[in-house]
């Protein structure tokens, strides 16, 4: 017993000495030591720990480095662990230094406040692919409890942040989940305020936590589409633009779809993009809009009105030029349809004209019986810019030869 005691007191002291001394762990450190002003360790010990990536223990002192940077008058401080693995018999190997983080001195992180105000100005380019699938924020994202701040230099801050969100697994249902996003801000000068970021979620297992997860069927998930940050955050901006360009014009109600036509052609003949804008956002109907929502335009409608804008009211050729106020118009019944009108204002051309079919619509329902309006389901709104009308339209000395009845 007292031999078996002894080996073990002799490999327990023997594993204590081959732990690498305050010396070596120095020396591995800062290597040659050029450009290093200070150095000093975390703590007076080290850590024995598990690393599950390579199957072995590891020993890791955690140091302080301060060297000079490439940046005349900074100097850059950097924490770092000296990782070394165990080899047997109680001895250890150097390994690696892995940076934890750093800074340059003078230089401070981004406060919290500050993060946010800049990551707020571009949400969906702050969370990417998970902009369309999350539907409920537990938490604004905050710095992690271990930001990690890593500068690759005076312009670049690289760091981390937590969040906590509900998001859409498609054709399953809405997962909870905690997790780490990685970002990085970029600058033009120390002095000068941050510009450009990237940001996506960390891909490390350790830093991804599943919380819980509810199934819900493919209609059901059609309804939580209504309530990602894609949808309400658009939802909220479009609401508000709606809500101002409302006061820049007066839409009546109307009975006639002519009445319609003719409101629309006044305000492209005489009026302004924005308020166009306004009118088009009364005066469309529901399949002019994203599911859901009676303000936001869809993708290919915002892009058609950004088109028919800048051809009806900025081109060489305008609207205005090739349509009268008091137009020739053509309205056409549908047989079987006794709401709806194709109605055509023609312009100064024979070869161009605008279109308009307009039908009453069902707009809901209140108390079982269904609300509806006068609105367009379709149009077609032309303005030709070749030379040859343009020649046309300005040949003319004066807009009565070309509009006798206006």
């Amino acid at each position: 017993m007292r031999f078996l005691l002894s080996v073990l007191l002799c490999l327990i002291g023997t594993g204590a000495y081959a732990q690498p001394s305050d010396a070596k762990v120095k020396s591995d450190a800062i290597g040659n030591g050029n450009g290093v002003i200070s150095f000093h360790f975390t703590k007076s010990t080290g850590t024995r720990q598990w690393n599950s990536s390579t199957g072995n223990w590891e020993y890791v002192r955690g140091v302080v480095v301060k060297r000079k940077s490439e940046y005349p008058g900074i100097n850059l401080i950097v924490y770092e662990d000296v990782v070394y693995q165990y080899m047997g018999n109680g001895g250890y190997s150097f390994w690696k230094v892995r940076v934890v983080s750093n800074e340059y001195e003078g230089i401070p992180n981004p406060t919290q406040k500050e993060i946010t105000e800049f990551i707020s100005r571009d949400w969906p380019k702050f969370y990417g692919f998970y902009y369309s699938t999350i539907t409920k924020l537990w938490h604004e994202p905050v710095l992690a409890d271990t930001p990690r701040w890593v500068w690759h230099s005076p312009n670049s801050v690289e760091f981390r942040m937590k969040m906590k969100f509900d998001h859409i697994i498609r054709l399953k249902g809405i997962e909870t989940q905690e997790c780490i996003w990685k970002v990085r801000l970029y600058r033009d000068d120390p002095k000068a305020p941050w510009k450009n970021l990237f940001a996506l979620r960390s891909e490390d297992g350790s830093d991804n936590n599943v919380l819980g997860m509810k199934n819900y069927t493919p209609e059901q998930l059609a309804q939580f589409e209504k309530q990602t940050l894609q949808f309400t955050l658009a939802e909220k901006t479009a609401q508000q633009q709606a809500g101002d360009l409302s006061k820049l014009v007066t839409v009546p109600a109307f009975n006639e779809a002519e009445e319609m036509a003719r409101f629309v052609h006044n305000v492209l003949r005489n009026g302004t993009p924005e308020q166009f804008r306004a009118v088009m956002l009364q005066v469309c109907g529901p399949g002019f809009f994203v599911n859901g929502s009676k303000v936001q335009f869809t993708i290919q409608e915002e892009q058609n009105l950004a088109n028919v804008i800048t051809a009806v009211y900025s081109n060489r050729v305008t609207y205005k030029q090739l349509y009268c106020q008091l137009p020739e118009m053509k309205v056409e019944k549908w047989g079987n349809q006794p709401t709806r009108k194709d109605i055509t204002i023609k312009s100064v051309l024979n070869n161009c004209n605008t279109q308009f079919t307009i039908e009453r619509v069902n707009m809901g329902y209140k108390e079982g019986v269904p609300v509806t309006r006068l609105a367009i389901i379709s149009y077609g709104i032309y303005v030709l810019q070749d030379q040859d009308t343009y020649d046309y339209i300005n040949s003319f000395s004066s807009r009565a030869k070309i509009c006798p009845q206006d």
